[in-house]
Formats: structure tokens, sequence, C-alpha cells
């Protein structure tokens, strides 16, 4: 008969130090722990969430965020434009990763396994009219442009990445444009944005407005985070089938009423 197989609990459900040898660790070497454990984060950049949007509801790790996932506030970190193309026919029910892609928009990453030309600015397949529709006819890119968004939500506990479709990027560029308009020009993380959906169109093409302004406390403290490996990490983040899908709800077929 076989001996049964211990049971052996992932490290995050365990406590790993029982708290009563905490409380009697020596104070100079809970100092000198405090100092070497900064090692271990060196190489833990990877760890934030992605907002999606199924149904015309907004989704942090499939839970809907902010009221019933019709609207929610956040903090606009930082922001970039991410380029995707594909050689074939994006497959949803089969993803794979992009043939060509690129973070800031300007040429691919060295990665790549398809590159289409040293420059993103001057790629044919970044020009209007490269892709053809299901109707035959030529319309939009073949090279799917985005905009990646790091947002700050305070109900979440890590930095969530937003993919804006193509559609919402003129939406965006105005915002930011009448942040930095007014008699005082504000960063974006100086305060929170509202995301709603325009209701206008048939399927869910987010929008901003302004929120709430932090104080001078939060502002700092905010100013500070962004620029942490957590967040930076985040933002240098491999292009995904994630980006290309969250970035492509106009394409899709499920377009549900808000």
């Amino acid at each position: 008969m076989k001996k049964k197989k211990k049971s052996v609990q992932c490290a995050q459900q365990l406590e790993l130090v029982p708290k009563e040898d905490l409380e009697n660790l020596p104070a100079e070497l809970v100092a000198e722990y405090e100092q070497d454990a900064v090692e271990n984060m060196e190489h833990v950049h990877d760890a934030f969430y992605r907002i999606g949007i199924t149904g015309g509801r907004f989704r942090v790790d499939n839970q809907l965020v902010g009221d019933q996932g019709v609207e929610f506030e956040a903090i606009i970190l930082k922001e970039m434009p991410v380029n995707i193309w594909y050689s074939t026919v994006y497959d949803s029910s089969n993803p794979s990763a992009p043939d060509c892609w690129s973070l800031g928009g300007l040429k691919p990453d060295p990665s790549c396994v398809a590159r289409q030309s040293e420059s993103c600015i001057t790629c044919k397949m970044n020009k209007f009219g490269s892709a053809v529709g299901k109707d035959g006819k030529r319309r939009s890119k073949a090279c799917h442009n985005t905009r990646r968004i790091i947002l700050k939500i305070q109900s979440v506990d890590l930095p969530v990445i937003m993919s804006l479709p193509p559609t919402s990027i003129k939406l965006l560029n105005n915002y930011l444009k009448e942040l930095s308009r007014g008699e005082v020009a504000l960063p974006m993380f100086a305060l929170t944005t509202r995301f709603t959906f325009d209701t206008t169109v048939e399927y869910p093409r987010p929008c901003m407005n302004k929120g709430k302004f932090l104080d001078v406390k939060e502002y700092r403290a905010i100013k500070e985070y962004r620029n942490s490996d957590i967040v930076t990490g985040a933002m240098t983040a491999y292009a995904s089938t994630a980006d290309y899908e969250a970035g492509s709800l106009e394409e899709e077929d499920d377009k549900k009423p808000f």
C-alpha cells in the first residue's frame, strides 16, 4: 500500500515564522534582518493586476471595481503608447504572443520574433488602411495601437494596468490636455480620475473625468510611489495578449448594453 503524501501548503498560506519567535528576537538582529531583506525584492518587479471589461463592466482580478463596475476612481500614475501586431488573424480561443510589439510606440522591442520595421512611425503596418476588415475592405491599422495606463486604485493593493481601446486614446489625450491648460497645469497624479463608459456607442468605451484633488501629503506620497520598482515593473511589462484583448473591445462580438 502506497503511503499517502503529506499535504504541503504554499508559502502565502503559511505564517512562516511564529509570532512568539519574532517577539523574542534581539533588536539588533531585527535591524539586520530589515536591512538584508531588501535583497528579497531585488528582482520582484512584476506584481500587478490588470483591469478588464466584460459585459460592459470594469473588473480587476475578475471582481467588479468601484460602483458595480460601471464607474470607479483611480490615480493615473503613468501612461504610454503600446503597439501590437500579429502576422495572422488573432484567435482569442488560442491566444499567442504578438509577432511584433513596442512599448512607447517608437520602435519594436528587441525581443520581437518578426520585427516589421526599425521604426514604428514609418512602419507600413502602422499606417491607416493596412488592416482588412471582415467585409474585405481596408480600414484602420494592421498594427494595433493601444495606450497603457498604470492606475492606483484605493481598494487594490498593487498597481493596475489598463489598456485603452484605440477609440479611447483621443479621449485620454483630451483629458490630459485639459489638465495641462488650466490656470495651473496639473500632473495626472495630482488628483483622482473618474472612469466611466461612453454610452453613446455600442461597445464599452472608457472615458475619463476629473475626480478629487489629493492633499499635499497624499500628492507627495503618490509621487514617490509612482517611481517605485513595482510601478516601473508594471509599466515595462511585456506587451501581451491581455494588452491586445483589452484594447480591442470595439472589434469583439461581446457588445453588451450598459
